[in-house]
């Protein structure tokens, strides 16, 4: 089966994408006024992976790896989070969400999908103490300055930042600009332009440095 563009997955996560829609069509609890079905797979699901699936097709291996952790922080509805982890069940997924009945969507939606890499975690990242993520994403949750700030405790050595943005990412790269200075981070922003329009932006860093 195709998800959007270019992006085929087998049967098995195919059923598991449009179970995951289905329970957002008839959630009685609004977490998108997305409800046409292309759309809902453009605009959800392939922005959700997309990233990763033109890195793969670069450099033709699998992005993730199995030792791997992420955290989704702001997760809402699952994007990109409960994506992710369908569309890699090799990776270890932390959902962090502040709202009480967005958790409980998730943690019904994780049963029903029989997800079993995957955890939710009903707080905000910067009260979290004892974790270690490998990746971090965050789509439409705060500025680069605020995830930068409110994450930090929350990354292991080695690391990247995932965060999916609009047309402020420039501007909110210069507000943050004096703390990625400062940690010696490194920036990779990639736009995608057609099919929807998308700011990924990639920040990297070696704490081990």
């Amino acid at each position: 089966m195709i998800v959007g563009k270019d992006i085929y997955v087998d049967d098995g996560i195919a059923d598991k994408l449009e179970i995951f829609y289905e329970l957002h069509k008839n959630a009685t609890l609004n977490l998108t006024n997305i409800k046409d079905r292309d759309e809902f797979y453009c605009k959800h699901y392939l922005d959700s992976v997309y990233y990763f699936h033109l890195l793969e097709v670069a450099q033709s291996v699998r992005y993730f790896k199995t030792s791997d952790k992420l955290a989704d922080i702001g997760s809402g509805g699952g994007f990109p989070g409960i994506v992710i982890a369908i569309c890699y069940p090799e990776l270890k997924v932390t959902l962090i969400e502040s709202i009480r009945k967005k958790c409980d969507f998730l943690n019904d939606a994780i049963g029903r999908l029989g997800l079993k890499n995957v955890t939710v975690i009903n707080d905000r990242v910067e009260n979290l103490e004892g974790f270690r993520f490998n990746y971090v994403t965050a789509r439409g949750v705060a500025k680069v300055d605020k995830v930068l700030k409110h994450t930090e405790k929350v990354l292991a050595k080695k690391f990247k930042l995932i965060l999916y943005k609009g047309e402020m990412l420039e501007e909110e790269l210069q507000d943050a600009s004096e703390t990625i200075n400062h940690r010696g981070l490194d920036i990779e922003i990639t736009r995608i332009e057609e099919i929807f329009k998308r700011s990924y932006c990639i920040i990297s860093g070696d704490i081990g440095k």
